[in-house]
């Protein structure tokens, strides 16, 4: 058969232009529905995707490794190092000591400090951890005052993503489009360049949110106000199976169902461990132990059941064999949590932690009927209940964010001053470099590009010890580095197989004649749309070559071009699935996926007009 097949003209055919040009369209095709459709995480939908360009012969080992070299995914690490840093010192957790003190229980007081304070730090600050250590204070304010948190969250998710437009490392989103136009060849972006933009942009985007936007947010409860005063329980108490007890041989459910009806049983232990089966699953035997969750007003149920021993003594009252504290804490599973993609059944809460699930909510929905074969997913909210103890190695080792009451965490204080003046640095650097066209002092600074100055601060901080070396690595989200990488390389291979600029051709031929204005707010108007539905770093990734080639097509300024794809893949307000901000507060906030429209849509449009109306004076063409 292969004798048949003449491989010098397939060799031929494959290595023509035209072929590489479909097979990158396939292979970008097939990334996009896999992100949209979930097949796999994005990462390695983007790994797989650089894969299937690498046998084809679209691009070399080299063209791969030559991605490693680029300045944006670098970047991206070192502004994860610096945020943690800020983190770890406690910085950012003095925002919160700001806003209780100047909110003074009102609502809006509270939406205008907590989006302001926001929006100040994430041009230099990841977005995730600052939405992360400030939901559990914006919950405490809501609890406390009687405010619904559903008014506050998805604001405080807004001025994140505002702050990140003000600065070129602001967003990963950013730092993507940097590193592809500067492969490209064009290196004019300073730090701040964007600034005056995104300070325009922001200020239309908090002002909306000030006054029309909270009048459209709901006002809904989450997983703790919706709790019942039946299910908040006080203590555990553990009973003991004695010799003549007709339990023995039954199940510990059947104990529930016959004698303790009401209450929950945390863990079975016999001789000393305590047993790993399903409760269903268990014969009790003599001498068992059991762990049950129980509060004051179910005590007399526990003392007049019959067949099992509490250390009950007439002279002493009711006297538990052993009694210890829970609390109740709602938390939140991450984006890289180990929860995440298991069961309650493969988690083993209750036994190896003694925590029980009281309630998930998932997508606008408490979901209160859960079996162990439920599975949680990334964003899933937790009604967890359970001791101290077990409860503070959940929070802290699975990764998941404590909504309600954060757990006790050491700063180190003592470290401040070192992370305060490395991120000085990072911005006072930057901030005079962005001005290197107004004289020779200011053209030394500029030779310190984003990458330079995000690489300093961060071995800054690590070598005075404000972040420890492992905690520097564990802060990094390699899912975003990885994913960076792979579209990188699509990226490239759109370049280099001419397939962006057919695609430039194509749109320059088409809409061209109304001028470059018109193709910038149709370049932004797209990524916004692609945004909401895909990794916003893909979309960025994909559209900065796009953007370069339109320019350099028109023989304009491509600064338009390209700042109408690190805004527009940044303008993710229409759903909580574009930007992993947007994912946690829409679990935390008890919202709906209807609730961003409603919020979030307007948003878009006003931003685009804005964008519109003013790049062009800001950045002429």
């Amino acid at each position: 058969m292969l004798s048949f097949i003449d491989t010098a003209n397939l060799a031929s055919w494959f290595s023509s232009s035209q072929t590489q040009q479909w097979i990158v369209g396939i292979v970008l095709i097939l990334i996009f529905v896999s992100f949209v459709k979930e097949w796999m995480s994005v990462e390695i939908t983007a790994l797989s995707g650089t894969a299937l360009l690498l046998i084809t012969g679209v691009i070399s080992t080299k063209d791969i490794l030559s991605g490693f070299s680029n300045s944006g995914p670098l970047t991206v690490v070192c502004m994860f190092i610096l945020s943690a840093a800020l983190e770890r010192t406690g910085l950012i957790a003095d925002l919160s000591k700001i806003f209780n003190r100047v909110a003074r229980g009102k609502e809006l007081t509270a939406l205008i400090v907590i989006t302001a304070g926001a929006f100040l730090v994430s041009p230099f600050v990841n977005n995730t951890p600052v939405v992360v250590i400030l939901m559990p204070v914006v919950l405490a304010f809501c609890r406390d005052h009687g405010v619904a948190p559903s008014k506050l969250l998805i604001p405080l998710s807004f001025a994140t993503i505002l702050g990140g437009t003000c600065s070129v490392v602001g967003t990963s989103t950013n730092v993507v489009v940097l590193g592809q136009i500067q492969k490209l060849g064009y290196d004019s972006i300073q730090m701040f360049t964007i600034t005056p933009m995104g300070l325009i942009y922001a200020g239309i985007g908090l002002t909306y949110m000030w006054t029309i936007g909270r009048k459209l947010l709901p006002n809904r409860s989450t997983l703790s106000t919706l709790l019942s005063d039946e299910i908040q329980r006080d203590f555990l108490l553990q009973i003991r199976i004695p010799a003549d007890s007709p339990h023995i041989g039954t199940t510990p459910t059947e104990l529930i169902d016959h004698e303790l009806f009401g209450i929950k049983i945390v863990e079975v232990r016999r001789k000393g461990y305590p047993l790993q089966e399903e409760l269903n699953h268990i014969k009790l035997e003599e001498g068992d132990r059991i762990l049950l969750l129980c509060g004051s007003r179910k005590i007399n149920t526990v003392r007049e059941a019959k067949g099992i021993d509490i250390g009950w003594d007439e002279n002493q009252g009711i006297q538990a064999l052993e009694q210890r504290d829970v609390q109740i804490v709602e938390g939140m599973i991450s984006h890289n949590s180990e929860f995440a993609g298991h069961t309650l059944a493969d988690l083993k809460l209750r036994q190896k932690f003694q925590i029980l699930v009281l309630a998930i909510h998932r997508q606008g929905k408490n979901i209160t009927n859960m079996s162990s074969s439920t599975q949680l997913m990334e964003g899933d909210t937790l009604l967890l209940e359970g001791p101290k103890e077990g409860m503070s190695r959940v929070l802290t080792k699975q990764r998941i964010i404590p909504l309600s009451k954060r757990a006790a965490e050491t700063y180190a204080r003592n470290k401040r001053g070192w992370a305060l003046m490395a991120m000085g640095i990072f911005i006072l650097f930057g901030l005079l470099g962005s001005f290197g066209e107004s004289g020779a002092f200011f053209a030394f600074f500029s030779r310190f590009n984003p990458f330079y100055l995000a690489f300093i601060g961060a071995l800054i901080v690590v070598v005075t010890g404000c972040i420890k070396p492992k905690e520097a690595y564990q802060s990094v989200d390699w899912g975003i580095i990885f994913l960076i990488l792979g579209m990188l390389c699509v990226g490239d291979a759109m370049s280099k197989t001419g397939l962006a600029r057919e695609i430039a051709f194509g749109v320059v031929d088409t809409i061209g004649p109304w001028g470059p204005l018109v193709v910038v707010a149709g370049l932004y108007l797209l990524c916004s749309i692609l945004t909401e539905m895909v990794s916003n770093n893909a979309v960025a990734a994909v559209m900065g070559p796009l953007a370069y080639e339109m320019a350099l097509q028109f023989q304009v300024n491509p600064m338009p071009f390209i700042l109408a794809v690190m805004f527009g893949a940044s303008a993710s307000f229409s759903t909580p699935i574009g930007y992993q901000t947007n994912t946690y507060v829409y679990n935390a906030g008890g919202y709906r996926f209807t609730d961003f429209v409603k919020v979030g849509l307007p948003l878009n449009i006003l931003l685009w007009i804005v964008f519109v109306a003013s790049v062009g004076i800001l950045f002429p063409f």
